[in-house]
Order: structure tokens, then C-alpha cells, then sequence
């Protein structure tokens, strides 16, 4: 059965999913590939032997060194074609933000990074069994149009920036569902709410904070489901 494991970063996590083979989702921040090493390294992993990088959106907090990753070792990458021009570009483009706070740190947050050609577009599969993981791949847009996420077998869902743990990036109440801080649109952040509420998952791991439990986002999140 698939295994997730969790790895904090500076201000966002990135995962090793473990399954028939392995695989990262999202790269963190400009200059954070040596940590993810480390870390891979601690669960007894090396580069060589991922077969993916997988990018739950196209932001430079979770795509920002796969640049980095990719040129000590050439693992194929993927994202939604929605966010290719992001990753082609490294840079964020347009940032909506959500209250107060959300405009105080988009300045630190929105950094631009070494830009990368995925090698795989998502728009068209359904499953991740090619590269030996037992999961689903979904459309969440709302956070941005490219967002997905990514059901496994084992009741679990990496949902990337869909949602947020907590406040502060997390620091505060991590396992408390809330809004992310930038949204694309509102309206299509409800609707992925909906969708994924409609797995088996009952966990879910988010960008930023967390895990949260599906009883919890039901619970934040009632007026709208």
C-alpha cells in the first residue's frame, strides 16, 4: 500500500510518495533541492530512484528547485498544461490575493525561479500506474487553474494549495482547514472542496500545514457542502 511522507520546508512541504516505485510532489522554494536530498536521503531514498517529480500547481513555492533537482539528475516532470507557462517562465503571474495578510507576505512569496520544461502535461491522465504509483489524478482548480491532486489507494489525498493547514504558512494550528491566502477563483475553490469530499480519502495533505481530516474540512467548510 502507498506511503506519503511528509517533508517541511521553509515555507511550504513537497512529498515522497512511496508506492510500486517512488515519487516527489512539488520541489519548494528557489534553493531548497539540497534539503530535499537530505531529507530523501533520511528515508533511504536517492534521485535515481524516483521515477517522477509531480507539481501539484505551477508557484514557485512548489516548483521552485526542481530546476535545481532535475540537473544533479533527470527525472521526468510533470504539471497541468494550465500552469506550464508558470514553470516555462518561472515566474508566478498574476497573485490574487485573499485579505490583509495575504497582501503583506505576497511580496516575500512571490519570487521568480529557474524555469523547466515538464516532460509530461496531466490534462489527459487519470492515474500515475505508468510511473508505478497507485494514484488518481484530479482537476482542483481555484487556487490556480492547473492545481490538482492526486487520490491514493490508501485513503489518502495530497491536495497541494486546494487548501491550507492553519495560519501563519501553517505555523499556527496546523491540522485546522482554512482558505489559502491566494486564490484564482473563489468559486472553483468550492467546487474542488466538493469533488475532493467525494473520496474515500479521509487525510489529506495540504501545501502548506497539516495534514487535515476529512471530518474537519466538513466541518470548516459546511455552508458550502
Amino acid at each position: 500500500m502507498t506511503r506519503i511522507h511528509l517533508i517541511k520546508l521553509k515555507i511550504s512541504n513537497c512529498f515522497l510518495v512511496e508506492s510500486t516505485k517512488k515519487m516527489l510532489v512539488d520541489t519548494g522554494s528557489p534553493g531548497e533541492g539540497k534539503k530535499i536530498i537530505r531529507e530523501l536521503r533520511k528515508l533511504g531514498v536517492e534521485l535515481s530512484d524516483l521515477s517522477l517529480i509531480l507539481h501539484t500547481h505551477g508557484h514557485s513555492d512548489h516548483c521552485g528547485s526542481t530546476a535545481e533537482l532535475i540537473s544533479y539528475h533527470k527525472i521526468p516532470t510533470a504539471i497541468h498544461s494550465a500552469d506550464q507557462k508558470m514553470i516555462e517562465t518561472g515566474k508566478n503571474g498574476l497573485i490574487k490575493t485573499r485579505g490583509l495578510f495575504a497582501k503583506i507576505i505576497k511580496p516575500f512569496v512571490d519570487v521568480p525561479f529557474t524555469p523547466f520544461k515538464a516532460d509530461i502535461l496531466l490534462d489527459n491522465y487519470t492515474d500515475l500506474s505508468e510511473f508505478g504509483i497507485k494514484g488518481n489524478i484530479h482537476s482542483t482548480k481555484g487556487h490556480t487553474n492547473g492545481s490538482i491532486s492526486i487520490e491514493f489507494d490508501n485513503k489518502e489525498t495530497i491536495i497541494g494549495d486546494l487548501l491550507m493547514g492553519g495560519y501563519l504558512g501553517g505555523a499556527l494550528l496546523p491540522h485546522l482547514p482554512d482558505y489559502h491566502y491566494f486564490i484564482e477563483n473563489l468559486e472553483e475553490v468550492h467546487r474542488s472542496i466538493r469533488k475532493i469530499l467525494e473520496f474515500q480519502s479521509e487525510k489529506f495533505y495540504v501545501g502548506h500545514g497539516g495534514p487535515v481530516t476529512k471530518a474537519k474540512i466538513e466541518e470548516r467548510f459546511k455552508r458550502i457542502v
